[in-house]
């Protein structure tokens, strides 16, 4: 079997799962050190949930860069101020005070949506709109902030594909739209956090990635750091029909069986055979 097989067979596996999900999921893998591929319902339309915070993310670094704000700068949360859902500002008493890159860091890494808000209104949603459209991404919207249900209801939603999410990270991977607010990015979305690919792949291997979940939608997309062989990643859902841990199983299970094939990749050369861990003397 040649490493092209081998692709092939991952991507059956893949198309397998995914056809018997009870829901509607797509995925798309890349290596980040050659041309390989692979693209199962990759430009279906999906609620990002919380993977659109990528996004605003990079706008609030190239807002930096350009001079325009200044992340060492305060917030301080009033309860007028607190969102609902996912994170811990609003559990959180006596007004506290945060300076926007630590703000920036709790959208990322406890997924707050009280912090995400207060990042969108210093990021400007059109603001990153323009970033996303600079990015080269049709299909991918901001049109609302976190857990707002009248937006929900009017259908203003936040969405990408699997796609535009993987071209997202080429671009970050390949030091876009700067190489300092790229690095930047990645560091951030680098540090540890409870997520389905972390999951997944365990904590031997650095993975830059955000996941993201709402009622019968689930995500998960960044980059996995193998040493010789990096790959990005993007996994969405909706309309599952089955209930939320199932759904996360779904995600991970996923998740595994690309890294699994991509170790496998990693770890062997053109013919097949293991490589060695070190070189005989």
């Amino acid at each position: 079997m040649s490493r092209d097989s081998l692709w092939e067979q991952l991507e059956n596996t893949l198309k397998d799962k995914i056809t018997g999900f009870n829901g509607v999921a797509g995925l798309a893998v890349k290596s980040l050190t050659g041309e390989k591929s692979i693209s199962i319902n990759g430009d279906e339309v999906f609620p990002t949930a919380s993977t659109i915070k990528i996004h605003v993310l990079a706008k609030l670094f190239s807002l930096q860069e350009e001079g325009e704000i200044d992340l060492s700068a305060r917030i301080r949360f009033t309860r007028n101020m607190y969102g609902a859902g996912s994170g811990v500002i609003h559990f959180l008493e006596n007004d506290p005070e945060f300076t926007v890159l630590d703000v920036a860091i709790l959208m990322m890494l406890a997924s707050d949506n009280t912090a995400t808000n207060a990042c969108i209104d210093i990021a400007g949603m059109e603001g990153v709109n323009d970033l996303i459209r600079d990015m080269g991404l049709s299909k991918t919207k901001l049109r609302r902030k976190m857990m707002d249900p009248e937006a929900i209801n009017r259908g203003d939603e936040n969405v990408s594909t699997p796609n535009e999410l993987i071209t997202m990270m080429d671009h970050l991977h390949n030091q876009k739209p700067s190489p300092k607010v790229s690095a930047q990015v990645l560091r951030i979305m680098s540090k540890p956090k409870s997520a389905y690919l972390n999951k997944a792949i365990g904590s031997t291997v650095v993975v830059a990635n955000k996941p993201g979940g709402m009622d019968k939608v689930r995500g998960d997309t960044g980059i996995v750091y193998l040493p010789n062989n990096p790959y990005a990643v993007s996994i969405m859902s909706k309309f599952s029909m089955v209930d939320s841990i199932a759904q996360e199983g779904f995600l991970i299970d996923l998740a595994r069986t690309i890294h699994k094939f991509m170790t496998i990749m990693e770890e062997t050369n053109e013919f097949g055979l293991g490589l060695p861990k070190t070189l005989p003397l």
